[in-house]
């Protein structure tokens, strides 16, 4: 299967909930950063108690959560696995584990950065989608 274009890689991070509120201008700047990754099955993607190093979505296959080998969730296509390792370096206490073959799209925290720190309008539109979803989770 080919490498993902620009367009799809944008039409895959419009799944994202973090970067809902980006325009697809703005989307294609990050897409230009996400690298396609494969894992075969069964390969761990996060490892608990290792600090996340990058946001994945899923483009294709499915990937199992547990924690202390209790299956909490699978992850199927358009899902994202570890949105908030772009803000957070604390390690999660989660194990992530392809289900099958799978594809993905990795954005690393440190490429997020530097094209944050280049592109303050998107940093605006990040901090504005956390911090509503942090005022929803207060009035809860």
């Amino acid at each position: 299967m080919a490498e993902l274009n620009i367009v799809e890689k944008v039409i895959a991070l419009e799944s994202v909930e973090l970067l809902q509120n980006l325009t697809p201008d703005q989307l294609a700047r990050i897409a230009s950063i996400a690298r396609e990754v494969k894992f075969l099955k069964d390969k761990v993607i996060i490892e608990p108690n290792q600090p996340p190093e990058a946001l994945y979505v899923i483009l294709d296959g499915s990937v199992k959560i547990s924690r202390n080998g209790d299956e909490l969730y699978v992850a199927h296509q358009h899902e994202v696995l570890g949105s908030w390792a772009l803000f957070d370096p604390e390690p999660l206490a989660i194990t992530a584990r392809t289900r099958e073959d799978t594809r993905l799209l990795r954005i690393s925290r440190e490429d997020f950065y530097d094209l944050l720190a280049d592109n303050s309008e998107i940093t605006a539109s990040i901090f504005s989608t956390l911090v509503k979803r942090f005022r929803q989770l207060v009035e809860k």
